[in-house]
């Protein structure tokens, strides 16, 4: 009897010292992963591009886009289309509250729409017009967020000599 009295506090005892080991080994975990998530945000800021990356990568879609269309060659142009959105879609969950950013919406996307109604209809006259509509768009946002400098204009050859449009 007298054993297991003695027993029981002992029990209890190792049990709250096994618990105070496993919560140390439980915080120092969470220290751990704490720094490890400040890495790896440290990280991504650093390989996130920026916004001119992303508009330079919209500059040789915008390229292909042209020759696909002048070409008639339709589901390249549809693919080089989307390709855009893309980037403006991954600028505006990055660059939330750059100015260009949010001008998108109303100079940028009602273009892109009518683009693509001429590639759907397949009509070469209107995805001219609806191109140069966007160039100008283009053009329009520089000037409205002081890069009126970047002037973009309609493609007079093709960006690679490798593609065939």
């Amino acid at each position: 009897m007298k054993f297991s009295l003695l027993v029981i506090p002992v029990l209890f005892l190792l049990g709250c010292n096994n618990g105070h080991t496993t919560l140390m080994t439980l915080q120092s975990e969470i220290n751990y992963l704490n720094a490890k998530n400040d890495s790896l945000e440290k990280e991504i800021l650093f390989i996130k591009p920026g916004l001119g990356d992303l508009m330079l990568n919209m500059q040789v879609h915008h390229n292909k886009l042209w020759f696909a269309g002048k070409e008639e060659n339709w589901p390249l142009a549809q693919f080089e289309h989307d390709e855009i959105m893309e980037i403006l879609t991954q600028a505006e969950a990055i660059e939330k509250e750059r100015t260009e950013v949010k001008l998108f919406k109303v100079m940028i996307y009602p273009q892109l729409d009518s683009i693509e109604v001429a590639i759907k209809q397949k009509d070469g006259d209107k995805f001219s017009h609806t191109f140069t509509s966007l160039t100008n768009a283009c053009n329009n946002c520089h000037t409205n967020t002081k890069y009126n400098f970047n002037k973009i204009i309609i493609p007079e050859r093709p960006p690679y000599s490798n593609q065939e449009f």
